[in-house]
């Protein structure tokens, strides 16, 4: 069944996803996925606090979701592919390409300016749309992401546990194991693999996804988009806006050293560390991105009283 929260909208020659949160009238903010998510992966205390000051909006990147399809799927990784170094196997797109579907998507919905977080390749993501339209990017957070040379080997648990995910198992509950496993491994244990709630968050996933057309090879379109978008390294020390870089020490996935470079070549970004955490938006994370947020004075807005 559909949810009637989920808009559509064809910009930038891509069919995506979005849902938005908040008044209509509140200060624009783009909260934007990583690799392999869905819109319905950012916690929803995170969006509930959001939207009583911003006007939040959640896209599913193209290939994921219930956003377009991007090719077929594959039978094997492409000949010379590699996801831990560089390589010369062309990617279909790039995290620009990715960027601009944002972009365009915050054209569609008349909003000029806004913030933007993006969560592990969506801190990429929202790093190439403040490079891309600097005059319309107000502010920016990096949770669990990189600076601009993200290609990067991650603890061998997390590099094989990722690798699985390029071609699915076509077997539903191997699927469901999969994610439940995903899920106790990037948690630190908070979502435990054999808890009812992970496996009931799973099929949702799981389901939402088949309702978009199936996996259909979008993860390994993604990770490409990551290991042959070119370095812009060089280009973060261009950027003028307030921006948040936040990391956990025991990332497995995208080491800590990759989100302490982020924060050295973008001027003036504040690093905020999580002792312990890995790859996950914990409540900690979520305090820590809304206090800074709600602090900015240009984009805090009037608060919206909670609903009881």
């Amino acid at each position: 069944m559909s949810d009637p929260r989920d808009h559509f909208a064809t910009v930038n020659g891509v069919r995506l996803c979005y849902r938005t949160d908040g008044a209509e009238t509140a200060p624009a903010l783009f909260l934007v996925v990583g690799l392999g998510m869905q819109l319905t992966e950012w916690p929803e205390a995170l969006v509930a606090r959001l939207a009583r000051h911003f006007r939040v909006i959640r896209a599913d990147n193209r290939d994921m979701g219930l956003s377009q399809r991007m090719g077929p799927a594959y039978a094997r990784w492409p000949e010379g592919f590699r996801w831990i170094s560089r390589h010369a196997v062309p990617a279909p797109y790039h995290l620009a390409d990715m960027a601009d579907d944002l972009l365009a998507l915050a054209d569609h919905l008349g909003i000029e300016r806004f913030a933007c977080a993006g969560f592990s390749m969506g801190g990429m993501i929202v790093q190439h749309m403040a490079l891309r339209a600097p005059g319309r990017i107000s502010a920016l957070a990096s949770l669990c992401s990189a600076d601009g040379n993200p290609v990067a080997a991650g603890t061998p648990e997390n590099d094989a546990l990722l690798e699985r995910f390029f071609l699915l198992p076509e077997d539903r509950e191997a699927q469901l194991d999969l994610y439940c496993e995903s899920s106790e491994f990037y948690s630190d244990g908070l979502q435990p693999a054999t808890s009812p709630a992970t496996r009931a968050g799973a099929a949702r996933l799981l389901d939402r996804m088949e309702a978009g057309g199936g996996e259909s090879g979008g993860f390994l379109r993604q990770a490409m988009a990551i290991t042959d978008s070119p370095d812009w390294d060089d280009r973060l020390g261009t950027l003028s806006l307030p921006a948040l870089v936040v990391h956990g020490t025991a990332d497995p996935c995208l080491p800590v050293a990759l989100g302490q470079r982020a924060a050295a070549r973008i001027p003036d970004a504040r690093l905020s560390l999580h002792e312990g955490l890995g790859h996950w938006i914990s409540d900690d994370v979520v305090k820590t991105l809304c206090d800074w947020l709600e602090g900015l004075p240009a984009h805090a807005g009037t608060p919206v009283p909670e609903q009881v």
